[in-house]
C-alpha cells in the first residue's frame, strides 16, 4: 500500500501554476526592449494620430532606425528584420520610401513590404502571412500594419466584441512571428481622447505612441509603455524631398 502510494506521488502531473517569492520574482529575466524605453521586443503596440499628423512618416523613419540598429530620437534599438504592411496602397509607401532613400543615403536591406490586401479577420490570411514571413528565410521580429482600418475591413472598431476579434487576430499573429506587431490608427474624432475605436484596444497594448501636429510642428510622445516614460515629447518636422517630375 505505502510502495503504491508513492507510486501514484511520483506520477502526479506537474503544477499548473508556479507560486513565486520575491526571491523568485527578483530572478526574473527584465523586460526586453526593441527600442530601449519605447518599444517592447515583443507584445502589440500601436502608433495613433490624426490624419496628417505624419504617422506613417515617424513609422518608416521608426523601422530604418530599426532594421539598422540605430538609435531613434536617442534611443537605442536592438536591430531585427521588419515586414511592412502597407494596405492603404504601394504608391504611397514607394514615395515615403524613396524619399527616405534620397535624404538619408541609403534604406535598410532588413525590412520588407508587404501591398497586397490582408485581413485579421481572416484566420487564412494570418497564417498565410506567418508562413510567407518564415519562408522568406530573414523572417521577421517586427510587423507593422498600416492601417489598423485597412487590416480590419468592414468591423465596428468601436463594438466591443468586433474591437475583441481585433485584438484577438492581432495577438494570434503576434505569437505566431513570436515578436512585435505595431499597429498603426487614427485618432478619433475627438483627438484628445486618443486611438479610435473602443477603449478595449488601449487596454489591451503593451506600448503606444501618439503623433501630434500642430502646423508645421510635429511632435511624439510615449502614451503607454510598460517600464517606459510616459508623456516625454519628441519634436521633429518634415522636409520636401523632391522625387522627380
Amino acid at each position: 500500500g505505502a510502495l503504491a502510494a508513492l507510486l501514484e506521488r511520483s506520477q502526479a502531473p506537474p503544477m499548473r501554476y508556479a507560486l513565486l517569492s520575491d526571491e523568485d520574482l527578483c530572478r526574473l529575466p527584465p523586460l526586453q526592449w526593441r527600442i530601449k524605453k519605447v518599444l517592447p521586443e515583443t507584445g502589440l503596440a500601436a502608433v495613433f494620430g490624426a490624419s496628417g499628423s505624419g504617422k506613417s512618416f515617424a513609422v518608416i523613419d521608426m523601422t530604418q532606425a530599426i532594421a539598422a540598429g540605430r538609435e531613434w530620437f536617442g534611443y537605442k534599438s536592438k536591430p531585427c528584420n521588419i515586414l511592412y504592411c502597407a494596405l492603404e496602397g504601394e504608391g504611397g509607401i514607394a514615395g515615403r520610401v524613396a524619399a527616405y532613400r534620397i535624404r538619408h543615403g541609403a534604406t535598410s536591406p532588413n525590412i520588407r513590404y508587404l501591398v497586397q490586401p490582408f485581413s485579421l479577420l481572416e484566420s487564412g490570411d494570418i497564417t498565410d502571412l506567418a508562413q510567407a514571413i518564415k519562408a522568406n528565410g530573414q523572417g521577421a521580429k517586427v510587423v507593422v500594419l498600416d492601417t489598423l482600418n485597412r487590416a480590419a475591413p468592414g468591423a465596428d472598431e468601436n463594438d466591443s466584441k468586433s474591437m475583441g476579434q481585433i485584438i484577438a487576430a492581432a495577438k494570434e499573429l503576434q505569437t505566431l512571428i513570436g515578436g512585435l506587431v505595431v499597429l498603426v490608427q487614427h485618432t478619433g474624432k475627438d483627438a484628445s481622447k486618443g486611438l479610435r475605436g473602443h477603449s478595449s484596444l488601449h487596454a489591451a497594448l503593451d506600448a503606444a505612441i501618439e503623433v501630434r501636429r500642430d502646423g508645421d510642428r510635429r511632435e511624439w510622445m510615449i502614451a503607454k509603455s510598460k517600464d517606459g516614460e510616459d508623456g516625454e515629447a519628441h519634436p521633429f518636422k518634415l522636409d520636401v524631398v523632391e522625387l522627380g517630375t
